[in-house]
């Protein structure tokens, strides 16, 4: 019995001495990636702005073959992550020759944002609540427009602000039928019945409902066919223009309409976004240089292997930063963004009060990050800064973190709860560089939110 209890002894004390020592290595390794990262980064001295790009010099020989930035959040309601690319935009217009900028928004609702930063026609806030997304409509964003706004007047070379998205028709129909009224009134009558039904904000809520989509692809090719005609009584860019918004009608229907799952739409949607993009850059010429604004979800060059419950087979979505690349490969770099706490404006669904605008919140609070994530390491490092990762993978603590499955902090429009802000993300496979910011704090509504 002794020598039984002797053996329990020794075998509990080997594994403690195991447990030990594998931890010491872990915090060794731990302390050894956070010092390899600070050798390599970028420090960022404020994200704000109007403060000059001495820091940001840098970025000039990282990005200088690119024509395509894209850039991420970690959350969709971050007032540090929209005034960095507020600064990131200020820096790549002035130093770098950029030309034109795209958000997450629909492409038809973001065209008076355009007109506004192009011609000064409308008010700032006015056309901002007109893109339709209330993640957009924030002091962060009016502030960068209205930057947009200024640069512009003093320029020759404009910066062009677009949308990319295409999840609504009403805008895009109703601009279809000026254009038609203009250029071919007599057919405008004749398909104003299909474009009056798309015109209808709610035309999609009804998964049952009859919807004319196949009608939408008849009026394109009316329009190939009526090229000619159509741009001599307007002008080659209006009919593309024009073209293009009967081509996000087309979109909305084939992503929306009907009884699809979360993996066809989102597959759908990916697709179209890059094909929007690459449709931006080819109409504004071969010397545009554009920056885009998206979640990090969206901008990910990486296979989204997600499950979503919904009995799909093929879960695996090919995100709109994969597109991307398809067509870019190394003309595209894609930029992430993580940090480690704070507060985010957000459709707060951890509680119920009813409906879901009255959850939006600006008081969705988000704790320092868990021990074992990796924002809770790069907080380590410095408060602001910017990792490539191609000139960093020399160095094989950093080469083994972004190459690895990591746990990231992960918020869209919605919060579940500070637990359910975090996804796993191998982070060179999703970017080409990151951003991480410590400490931040909720974007600023132009709208009434809930406390």
């Amino acid at each position: 019995m002794k020598k039984i209890i002797i053996i329990i002894v020794c075998t509990l004390v080997l594994i403690l001495g195991v447990f030990i020592i594998n931890y010491q290595h872990e915090k060794y390794k731990k302390n050894k990636e956070v010092e390899a990262i600070k050798s390599e980064i970028i420090e960022i001295k404020t994200v704000k702005a109007g403060n000059g790009f001495e820091d940001l010099m840098p970025l000039k020989d990282i990005l200088k073959d690119k024509k395509v930035v894209a850039m991420g959040e970690a959350t969709h309601g971050t007032k540090e992550f929209f005034q960095m690319k507020h600064r990131m935009l200020e820096f790549l217009v002035n130093e770098m020759g950029y030309n034109v900028f795209g958000i997450e928004a629909c492409m038809s609702d973001c065209m008076a944002v355009n007109d506004y930063v192009i011609n000064g026609n409308g008010d700032a806030k006015q056309v901002v609540k007109g893109m339709g997304f209330w993640t957009w409509d924030t002091k962060e964003v009016v502030d960068m427009v209205e930057w947009m706004r200024e640069y512009n007047k003093t320029h020759l070379k404009k910066v062009k602000f677009y949308g990319f998205d295409m999840q609504s028709s009403s805008t895009a129909a109703s601009k279809v039928k000026e254009y038609l009224k203009k250029v071919d009134g007599s057919y405008e009558i004749k398909i104003d019945g299909v474009l009056s039904t798309f015109e209808n904000p709610k035309i999609f809520d009804d998964s049952s409902a009859k919807v004319p989509g196949d009608e939408i692809k008849d009026i394109i090719a009316s329009f190939e066919n009526h090229k000619d005609e159509y741009i001599n009584k307007s002008s080659k860019e209006e009919y593309e223009i024009y073209k293009q918004n009967l081509k996000v009608i087309y979109q909305a229907y084939d992503m929306l309409n009907g009884d699809q799952s979360y993996y066809q739409q989102a597959t759908k949607r990916a697709k179209y976004m890059a094909e929007n993009i690459k449709w931006i850059s080819d109409f504004e010429g071969e010397d545009s240089k554009l920056m885009v604004w998206a979640h990090n979800s969206h901008v990910s060059k990486a296979i989204d292997h997600s499950s979503y419950g919904d009995n799909d087979t093929a879960d695996n979505i090919k995100e709109m930063g994969s597109n991307l690349y398809d067509i870019y490969k190394d003309k595209l770099y894609i930029i992430g963004f993580q940090f480690n706490e704070g507060t985010v404006t957000a459709v707060d669904k951890s509680i119920n009060t009813g409906k879901e605008e009255a959850r939006i919140s600006e008081k969705c609070i988000l704790n320092a990050a868990k021990e074992e994530s990796i924002p809770y390491y790069l907080s380590k490092v410095k408060p602001i800064y910017f990792l490539d990762f191609k000139s960093s993978e020399k160095n094989e603590y950093i080469k083994e973190i972004m190459s690895s499955s990591q746990i990231c902090r992960y918020v869209d429009a919605n919060f579940n709860g500070d637990d359910q802000s975090y996804k796993n993300d191998i982070l060179d496979e999703c970017y080409d560089g990151l951003i991480f910011i410590d400490k931040t704090s909720n974007s600023e509504p132009n709208y009434q939110v809930t406390q």
